[in-house]
């Protein structure tokens, strides 16, 4: 899913959304929300962050799956396994008619495009109990080469994939879960498949960036402006000479303790340059020059807007396209605890 850097404002606390949803399945966000609006959509979109990260793991995990039971099934019972009878009397009423549906939704009757055409329940479900004996007491070391591990074990761990993938396909609430374990169980069982799958996976998967930001029960999505903004900064007065000017990132000027503007060491440098004489010597003494005075050959006035840290940065890139604002103070309890700069880069 795209991920918009800028904040969405809903009308009606989302109302005709929340319906195009459906109130049974928006209730869950709401409840665990505590009926805030604006944090359960929060929530949704997380809900499905989370379940877009999960879905490269689970498409490797699946897609090895099939094809390696598929080459343990052409050796035993030949290229068109689906069909020999051989085989299919191994198999419960159920699977048969998982099967069939299979070769019927097929492009070809080639089983390649058969095994392309079966759910990850037909799969998992081939672990069973029943299928021990014709399968897997003879196969398990095809399946798994270079791991230990029992048809009973594989069973348990694939059936809890597949309960949990099922959950995303069909869209339900799973930022709830203990989806650390779920993940690891996934490269666990693709590094019984494969270690080196395992391991690419596991490289590419995005799911530990996606985790990391969850909404908080404010309804501001993270980051807020509170992890993001630098603290290198100075406080001086409008009239004080710039003689002694701060070696901080930012400078906060006062006037009659109200905030005037916000500056840079590159407005004292542009102030610098434009007071350069015909004899292109640049003024002499600094404490003849105050901060107001850079101010009004600057033209910086009130290029400032305040926020709370606990707000979501994405509002960053809204609050900078208001004419004449260039910084953004971020307060908490105890005052301004930083800044941010208005920059060429997106927010």
């Amino acid at each position: 899913m795209a991920e918009s850097q800028e904040q969405f404002f809903y009308t009606d606390d989302g109302n005709s959304i929340k319906l195009n949803l459906s109130e049974k399945r928006f209730e869950p966000y709401l409840k665990r929300s505590g009926y805030k609006y604006e944090y359960a959509f929060n929530l949704y979109l997380f809900n499905a962050r989370l379940s877009k990260a999960f879905l490269f793991p689970l498409h490797i995990l699946e897609v090895s799956l099939r094809n390696r039971i598929n080459t343990i099934f052409i050796d035993a019972y030949g290229d068109d396994w689906p069909f020999q009878e051989g085989f299919r009397k191994h198999l419960s009423e159920e699977a048969v008619k998982s099967l069939e549906t299979g070769i019927r939704r097929a492009k070809t009757e080639h089983t390649d495009d058969i095994v392309a055409t079966m759910s990850f329940d037909f799969w998992s479900n081939l672990f069973r109990s029943e299928y021990d004996r014709p399968f897997w007491q003879t196969h398990m070391n095809d399946l798994v080469p270079n791991q230990q591990v029992s048809r009973k074990d594989f069973k348990k761990k694939i059936r809890e994939i597949n309960k949990f993938r099922n959950r995303i396909a069909h869209h339900e609430p799973i930022h709830h879960l203990r989806l650390i374990e779920l993940h690891k169980a996934i490269l666990v069982t693709l590094d019984w498949l494969c270690a080196d799958t395992k391991s690419w996976v596991h490289h590419y998967s995005s799911l530990n960036n996606t985790i990391k930001n969850p909404p908080t029960a404010s309804g501001e999505s993270k980051p807020h402006f509170g992890e993001r903004c630098d603290s290198s900064y100075s406080v001086v007065d409008l009239e004080s000479p710039i003689v002694n000017f701060p070696n901080s990132k930012f400078i906060i000027c006062l006037n009659n303790n109200a905030i005037a503007f916000v500056m840079e060491k590159s407005h004292l440098a542009n102030y610098l340059l434009s007071t350069i004489d015909k004899e292109d010597c640049i003024l002499a003494d600094l404490n003849d020059h105050t901060y107001a005075d850079i101010s009004k050959n600057q033209n910086i006035q009130n290029n400032f807007v305040n926020v709370s840290s606990s707000e979501s940065f994405s509002k960053a890139s809204k609050i900078f396209t208001e004419r004449g604002i260039g910084y953004i103070l971020v307060n908490d309890s105890t005052g301004i605890i930083g800044i941010i700069a208005k920059s060429h880069r997106r927010y």
